[in-house]
C-alpha cells in the first residue's frame, strides 16, 4: 500500500475534529440539526485551516444514511465515498485549472441532474478567486437560484477577489489561523501515535513556524520522522531556517540601533531563504504597522495576529521607537513599494528605505528632516530632559574690561597688576576636587531607565550570554525609591534572574549605562507582581544634580548648525 502523507492521514473526519476554528463547526452543526442549511456558502482563509475539509464533512453530514446529522458515521457507503474522493454526488473541482467560461458552463450541465442516491449534489469550487469574469457571470444566475438538491460550496485564501454579486448570494465563514498551542498539542499527538520520537521543544519550533497552518506543521513533522533517530530542536532550525517574525525583529533591532551594517545583513538572511523583495518589503511594512499599534494603543495588542511570546518581543521593541519615527518608516516602505511597479532592482529601494529610516541624515527629502529635527528637539528638552549626566559648571569668569582704541596723542597707559585672589576665609570648607562627568551622580527617573534598557542588555552580554538569552525580551516596569521592577518572559525566567549572581550583572550593568545600583526584582509577564500602574510623565522624577547645566541654557542654533550642517545666512542683529 503506498504510503498517505500525515496530513491527508490525520485529516478532520467529524465537525468535532475541526481544530481551532469551533466558531464555524458549531454553526455549521446547528444549522444540519435546525434543518437551515443554505443553499451556497463561502469558505475563507488561509492555507491549511481546514477549508476544504469541512467542505466535505458537510457534505457527508447531509448526505450520511442517519442524516442529515451533525455527527455522520463516517463507515456508511456515502461517508467513505466522500471519505475516499469517489462519491458521484460530491463534485470537487479546482478553479486554477478550470478558470475560463466553457469549463464553467460545463460543470453547470450537470447542475439540473438528479444525485446519485444521495440526499444532496455538493460542488466544491477551490481557489474559486481563479475564475475569469465571464466564468462568475455564467455561474451567478445557477448560484442564485440553485435546483433544492444541490449545495455550492465556494473556498478560497482571497475573498477579496471574488466578485461582490458572487458573495452577497453566499454563506461567508471566515477561518482563522490555528493557535500555535492548538497545533503544537496536535503535533504531540500525531507523533506519539506514528511513534516519532521529537523533543517538545522541536514541536514548538513547528508549530510556530507553521504560521496556523495545520497543514504546513504536519507536512514537516512528516519531513522529520525521516530522521530516524530522536528529532531534536536544533535540527528542526536546521531544516526550517529562522522564523519570518525573528527575522523582521532582528531588522528592527537595528533600525532602532541606527546599525546600518546589521540592517544590509538582515535583508540578505531573509532574501537568502527564498523570499521575494517586495513580500520583504510588506512583511517589514506590517511589523512596523504592529509596532505603531503597540506604541500607540498598548491595549490594542489582540488585534496583531502573532503569538504571545512574539507579541511580549514586539512591546518591549515598540518602546525604542517614538510613533513619528514608525510613521516616518511606514512612509518610506509604502513608498519604496510604491516604486518597485516601475523599477528594475527592487532589493535596492528596501535597503535605501531602510537606511533613510534609520539615519535621517541620509534622508534629502522634508520627512528626513522632520526626522532630524525630532532627534534636536529631544536633546533641547522640548519632549522632555535627556538623561544626560554632566560635570559641574565651573563659575562665570570676570568679564575682562573692554579695551578703548589708544590716542595718538595719548601714550597708553601700563596696565595695573592683577589683584591677588582673596584668600579663603578661616574654616570656610575647601571646596571640592572638579570630577568626571561620569562620576556625579544624578537622580534618574523610570523613563531614563526605559530609554537605555538596550544598551543595559548590551552590558549584560559583555559579561554573559546566557543570562543576556534569559533578558530577552525583558522590560522595566516600575522604578520607585531606588527599587526597580523587571518583567520577563515567563515563571521560569524570573527564577532564574532572581539568582543573586545573575540579578548582580543586571544591577552592574545598570551602573555602567546610568550610573545606578538600585535594587532589582523579576516577575513574569501577565503576573500580578509584574503589572505596572499607570505611568506618570517622566520628566516630573527627573531631577538632575543642580551643577549640571539646564537643557534651556544650550544654544539651539548651535544645536540646529551641528545637527543639521546649516549656517547662518542672515540675522536681525545683523541688520542692526
Amino acid at each position: 500500500m503506498a504510503y498517505l502523507s500525515l496530513y491527508r492521514k490525520y485529516r478532520s473526519q467529524t465537525f468535532e475534529e475541526i481544530l481551532g476554528q469551533e466558531h464555524i463547526s458549531s454553526t455549521l452543526a446547528n444549522a444540519i440539526r435546525e434543518d437551515k442549511v443554505a443553499h451556497a456558502y463561502l469558505f475563507t482563509g488561509p492555507r491549511g485551516t481546514g477549508k476544504t475539509s469541512t467542505a466535505r464533512i458537510l457534505a457527508k453530514a447531509l448526505n450520511c444514511v442517519n442524516g442529515p446529522t451533525p455527527q455522520p458515521c463516517g463507515v456508511c457507503p456515502s461517508c467513505v465515498a466522500i471519505t475516499n474522493g469517489s462519491s458521484l454526488d460530491v463534485i470537487e473541482l479546482d478553479a486554477a485549472s478550470h478558470s475560463g467560461v466553457e469549463d464553467t458552463r460545463d460543470i453547470l450541465q450537470g447542475v439540473a441532474l438528479a444525485s446519485a442516491g444521495s440526499n444532496k449534489k455538493v460542488y466544491v469550487i477551490d481557489e474559486v478567486h481563479m475564475l475569469t469574469t465571464p466564468s462568475f457571470n455564467a455561474l451567478l444566475k445557477t448560484l442564485e437560484e440553485p435546483p433544492e438538491h444541490v449545495i455550492f460550496i465556494l473556498a478560497t485564501t482571497e475573498a477579496h477577489k471574488v466578485l461582490h454579486t458572487i458573495q452577497s448570494r453566499t454563506q461567508r465563514f471566515d477561518f482563522r489561523p490555528i493557535p500555535t498551542d492548538v497545533i503544537a498539542k496536535h503535533l504531540l499527538d500525531v507523533a506519539g501515535k506514528e511513534s516519532i520520537d521529537v523533543e517538545p521543544d522541536a514541536i514548538d519550533i513547528v508549530a510556530r513556524h507553521a504560521e496556523g497552518s495545520m497543514r504546513d506543521a504536519l507536512s514537516t513533522l512528516d519531513q522529520l520522522s525521516s530522521f530516524g533517530r530522536r528529532v531534536t530542536a536544533v535540527d528542526v532550525e536546521r531544516l526550517l531556517g529562522g522564523r519570518e517574525d525573528d527575522a523582521y525583529a532582528e531588522l528592527f533591532d537595528a533600525l532602532a540601533q541606527g546599525d546600518l551594517g546589521s540592517i544590509f545583513w538582515s535583508v540578505h538572511s531573509i532574501v537568502a531563504q527564498g523570499a521575494d523583495v517586495r513580500q520583504v518589503a510588506r512583511g517589514a511594512l506590517a511589523h512596523a504597522r504592529s509596532l505603531l499599534l503597540l506604541r500607540t494603543a498598548p491595549d490594542a495588542g489582540e488585534l496583531i495576529d502573532a503569538a504571545p511570546a512574539d507579541r511580549m518581543t514586539m512591546t518591549t521593541q515598540s518602546e525604542r521607537f517614538t510613533p513619528s519615527q514608525l510613521l516616518r518608516i511606514v512612509d518610506l516602505l509604502a513608498k519604496a513599494l510604491t516604486e518597485m511597479r516601475d523599477a528594475p532592482n527592487h532589493r535596492l529601494l528596501l535597503e535605501v528605505a531602510l537606511i533613510r529610516s534609520a539615519s535621517p541624515e541620509t534622508d534629502p527629502s522634508a520627512t528626513g528632516l522632520l526626522g532630524r529635527i525630532e532627534r534636536l528637539e529631544r536633546r533641547i528638552g522640548i519632549e522632555g530632559p535627556v538623561p544626560q549626566v554632566e560635570a559641574a559648571a565651573p563659575a562665570p569668569a570676570a568679564r575682562p574690561p573692554e579695551r578703548k582704541p589708544a590716542s595718538a596723542s595719548a601714550p597708553q597707559a601700563a596696565p595695573k597688576p592683577a589683584a591677588p585672589q582673596a584668600a579663603p576665609a578661616q574654616g570656610a570648607p575647601e571646596p571640592e576636587p572638579t570630577t568626571s562627568p561620569s562620576a556625579i551622580p544624578a537622580e534618574v527617573g523610570f523613563g531614563h531607565i526605559k530609554d537605555a534598557w538596550q544598551q543595559t542588555l548590551r552590558e549584560v552580554s559583555k559579561s554573559s550570554k546566557r543570562v543576556h538569552a534569559l533578558l530577552n525580551p525583558s522590560r522595566p516596569t516600575k522604578y520607585d525609591d531606588g527599587a526597580l521592577a523587571v518583567e520577563v518572559q515567563s515563571e521560569f525566567h524570573a527564577e532564574e534572574m532572581s539568582n543573586d549572581r545573575n540579578r548582580d550583572m543586571v544591577i552592574e550593568a545598570l551602573h555602567a549605562s546610568l550610573g545606578i545600583k538600585p535594587s532589582v526584582t523579576f516577575a513574569a509577564a501577565g503576573s500580578k507582581q509584574s503589572t505596572s500602574p499607570p505611568e506618570e510623565d517622566d520628566t516630573s522624577v527627573v531631577d538632575i544634580s543642580d551643577t549640571a547645566p539646564a537643557a534651556a541654557d544650550l544654544d539651539p542654533i548651535e544645536l540646529l548648525k551641528k545637527g543639521l550642517g546649516a549656517e547662518v545666512i542672515e540675522s536681525d542683529t545683523d541688520k542692526r
